[in-house]
């Protein structure tokens, strides 16, 4: 795998198995914008479906519907760019909306919708699509 620093600079690196797998340009071997993004967008989907489950974080009832309505809908750059364009202002300012917002929107401009490479954004928005389509909480 070559890593491209700066003009004329090449310099092979080793990637981690789940990496090499699962990044956009898997099929090239040079590292582009694409993997830079899809690696901040997995991070950040991971660490917030951590916090989720965890309970370090819970989302508000504007979050977990908008999970729902994307957990619905076709993921395309243009959908998703609308999804995020068309949300109200305290869902935007939401942790959700910051973990899909760009870096996720960068991948989708590079992979198809159901790449391996969305996993982690999509298991996110799954995993709050169950809560706002489950029973309430509290409910026995």
């Amino acid at each position: 795998m070559s890593l491209r620093a700066a003009p004329g600079q090449t310099y092979r690196v080793k990637l981690c198995d789940r990496c090499a797998l699962t990044r956009p340009g898997r099929a090239d071997n040079e590292l582009s914008a694409a993997d830079l993004a899809w690696r901040a967008s997995d991070h950040d989907a991971t660490t917030l479906l951590a916090a989720f489950q965890d309970g370090s974080w819970t989302p508000s009832a504007g979050e977990l519907e908008f999970a729902a309505d994307l957990a619905r809908m076709p993921w395309t750059e243009s959908s998703l760019r609308t999804a995020l364009r068309e949300t109200s202002n305290l869902v935007y300012a939401g942790r959700l909306v910051r973990a899909l917002d760009n870096n996720a929107l960068v991948v989708l401009q590079h992979v198809p919708a159901d790449d391996r490479a969305l996993h982690a954004p999509r298991r996110l928005v799954d995993a709050l699509a169950d809560r706002w389509e489950g029973p309430p909480l509290g409910a026995a």
